[in-house]
């Protein structure tokens, strides 16, 4: 993994960084220390929630759901589905084990014709759910569960119905640790330590990355790698400080968005994971860069334009895979003439490298702040790293800003305002 920040400084010098680094000195050995006061640091040390017997458990569970089941479902919302969703679309199909169950996400809205449409591919085929919650009271996870167990005992008796249905609660809570053992649910823990957008890998993310067939061993095994990094003050570790201290940097000196671009669709998913993780993070006490994703190259053709001369409020971060996932080569055209014929013998993967090279050039030439976050390849060990190094980044991040990395106040304001119109309190 390397970090390329060589554009960015014609838009923010040297001895600017340094300054901004040494005013933030405080910050940053707390950070260095790991010794920011929260009760949710438990995602530092994967091998607290991922430790052998849990391990074991999980892929023992994983097994069984990958051979009766043709279908399972994710009920989750936000951190309680974003990390698992990342994992398995960037491994999609290079570095997953064939033939397990299809994978469909609930509890992502409360849209009924999302549901209908939802029942109606499940069909008739065998189907698992597995229920994910930190907080059961948050309303779309608890109502899609409802509907969800209705579902399935009027398909299954209430003993096969209840096998099928594996959730992962705050083992102790008075919702859904409750309701799994009044129905005899099995569970696996949702840490109480571990703040949902940090969970990947722990059961919340590991049980569905597990049966749609990544090998969480290596998943593991990369986050192991930057842990011990970090831990030890490793080049890692100081890479994702110079990032940090980068991107706030900059958001000093007057830009307030940050766009994660990225040239293989597949880590959209990740893009929606990543733009969690620093929006709930970093969005307070209003202050914060705006994360937004672009998908290139399509997206070159819709907000391609306000990239290149639109208002400069904009960094932008491209992750760039050296080896492309698969890859094709264009055949000459012998039949008639279409004006590509200057392709011909290429690959679809130099093509867009050159795509992604250009981009760069352009975007930086026009005005963008360009950083560049290499990795080799989409495998697990090095999706991984990738994982585990923005958790660092935005650590790093949220405490030189001087707000809170783990919490997310803000988000209950429109909960409160929810439950009230909808009569759970009174006016």
């Amino acid at each position: 993994m390397e970090l390329d920040i060589g554009h960015v400084n014609q838009y923010l010098t040297k001895q600017e960084y340094r300054i901004y680094a040494d005013n933030h000195e405080d910050a940053l050995k707390l950070v260095d220390q790991n010794g920011f006061p929260s009760p949710l640091l438990g995602w530092v040390h994967t091998e607290k929630w991922a430790g052998e017997d849990l391990k074991n458990q999980i892929q023992e569970l994983a097994s069984e759901i990958r051979e009766r089941a043709e279908v399972f479902v994710v009920v989750g919302l936000g951190g309680s589905n974003q990390g698992a969703r990342a994992v398995i679309d960037a491994l999609t199909p290079q570095d997953v084990k064939g033939g397990g169950p299809e994978i469909l996400y609930a509890a992502l809205n409360l849209s009924a014709s999302y549901y209908q449409s939802l029942l109606q591919r499940i069909g008739d085929r065998s189907v698992y759910i597995n229920v994910i919650a930190k907080n059961f009271k948050t309303v779309e996870p608890g109502l899609t569960f409802r509907m969800l167990r209705r579902y399935m005992e009027s398909r299954y008796s209430k003993k096969e119905a209840a096998r099928r249905i594996i959730t992962t609660p705050t083992v102790g809570d008075k919702e859904l640790h409750r309701v799994s053992e009044e129905n005899g649910f099995r569970y696996l823990p949702f840490p109480d330590d571990v703040g949902g957008r940090y969970s990947v890998f722990t059961p919340v993310g590991l049980l569905p990355a597990a049966v749609a067939g990544v090998n969480i061993n290596m998943l593991l095994a990369g986050a192991k790698a930057v842990e011990e990094d970090y831990l030890s003050g490793g080049p890692l570790r100081e890479m994702a400080k110079s990032y940090a201290i980068t991107r706030n940097a900059l958001l000093e000196k007057g830009y307030g968005i940050e766009v994660l671009a990225f040239f293989e669709p597949q880590l959209e998913s990740f893009g929606r994971w990543w733009r969690q993780l620093f929006g709930e993070s970093e969005g307070k006490k209003y202050t914060g860069l705006f994360p937004a994703l672009c998908s290139y190259t399509e997206d070159l053709h819709s907000v391609g334009q306000y990239m290149q001369q639109g208002k400069r409020q904009v960094i932008e971060t491209f992750i760039h895979v050296k080896k492309a996932p698969a890859n094709l080569t264009i055949d000459s055209e012998t039949s008639s003439t279409d004006g590509f014929d200057y392709l011909d013998g290429k690959t679809f993967h130099a093509i867009n490298e050159c795509a992604y090279e250009a981009t760069v050039m352009a975007h930086s030439e026009g005005g963008i702040p360009c950083m560049i976050l290499e990795i080799e390849e989409l495998d697990a060990f090095h999706v991984g790293k990738l994982l585990y190094f923005y958790f660092i980044v935005c650590y790093y991040s949220a405490v030189i800003l001087g707000v809170d990395p783990f919490d997310q106040p803000g988000v209950e304001n429109y909960k409160t305002e929810m439950f009230r119109l909808l009569g759970l309190y009174e006016d």
